[in-house]
């Protein structure tokens, strides 16, 4: 029993950052219908952000939380600009072939960023280590403090963007060119820059989410594409556009894994994930939440 209850609160622990990431990850698509392939580099940026801030200044991942969400905010502006509005203007042209060309440059992004963090890094694990080190034992459960503080972050910031979508002028705005782009324009909502901002948004949340990660997890130039086949899973599974739903699922995925590797095998905890997928997809292909008020 208590080998259960390890698990699953290790499992929610990690899921709420999971959760954290998918959520930026359903934001995009849901208002920008961009799917983003560099997705997973940004988590992998928030992460070498707080590894170089700790090593070069001493400063905590949660100080450099601000930091890396600047950076990150920027970059995503940045990218947006350059590559994503880019296929959005592109006129007489299908959704289906924007998507095409979205996929294209972002699988790009993703390869050069890898290969750029490759060459200065090199391919050696990088961690920051010593920053909240204490476990506590809670009824024999084991508690990294990390984990803990990592998972009241996410909780902290999914509460913060769910607020804002759903009780702010901004967040009406939103979802209105979520429901009707034309219409939304008509009545004199600036959907390009919804579009810019929400992107930018999103994109920040992942690298914020790898900042917190880095306390506990160790990154390669590679990590992010283990992270964003993750986010892609949870965002299924959660509903697409549903940013409760993804952030519920990324809960039930870290609860998956972890149940996975203590019970099975750790190499194996990602097919754990993939059969549950497979499940969802076959009974609930809408995924696990539906309804409006769960809704970008």
């Amino acid at each position: 029993m208590t080998t259960l209850l390890q698990t699953l609160v290790s499992g929610i622990l990690v899921g709420g950052l999971y959760g954290l990431f998918s959520s930026g990850l359903t934001l995009i698509f849901g208002i920008t219908r961009v799917i983003n392939f560099a997705h997973g580099d940004f988590v992998t940026l928030g992460m070498y952000g707080a590894v170089l801030l700790f090593s070069g200044f001493g400063l905590s991942p949660l100080v450099g939380i601000v930091p890396v969400a600047v950076f990150s905010l920027l970059l995503s502006v940045l990218v947006y600009q350059l590559i994503v509005r880019r296929t959005l203007a592109i006129k007489g042209i299908s959704a289906v072939d924007a998507q095409h060309g979205q996929l294209v440059l972002t699988l790009g992004l993703s390869i050069l960023l890898a290969n750029g963090l490759l060459m200065i890094f090199g391919p050696a694990p990088r961690a920051v280590q010593g920053v909240l080190p204490a476990v506590y034992n809670v009824f024999g459960v084991f508690i990294a403090e990390a984990r803990l503080v990592s998972f009241g972050i996410a909780v902290v910031i999914f509460l913060v963007l769910y607020s804002v979508l759903t009780r702010t002028l901004y967040g009406k705005a939103i979802r209105a060119t979520v429901d009707d782009r034309d219409m939304a324009a008509m009545v004199g909502i600036d959907t390009h820059r919804v579009y810019a901002v929400t992107f930018s948004v999103g994109s920040m949340l992942t690298g914020v989410a790898g900042c917190v990660l880095a306390t506990y997890y160790p990154v390669t130039p590679s990590t992010g594409g283990s992270f964003l086949v993750i986010a892609f899973v949870t965002v299924i599974m959660g509903g697409l556009g549903n940013i409760v739903g993804a952030f519920v699922a990324g809960l039930l995925v870290g609860v998956i894994q972890q149940m996975t590797a203590i019970y099975v095998a750790v190499d194996l905890q990602d097919v754990g994930l993939f059969l549950a997928f497979v499940l969802v997809l076959a009974l609930r292909p809408q995924g696990i939440l539906t309804g409006r008020r769960a809704r970008v």
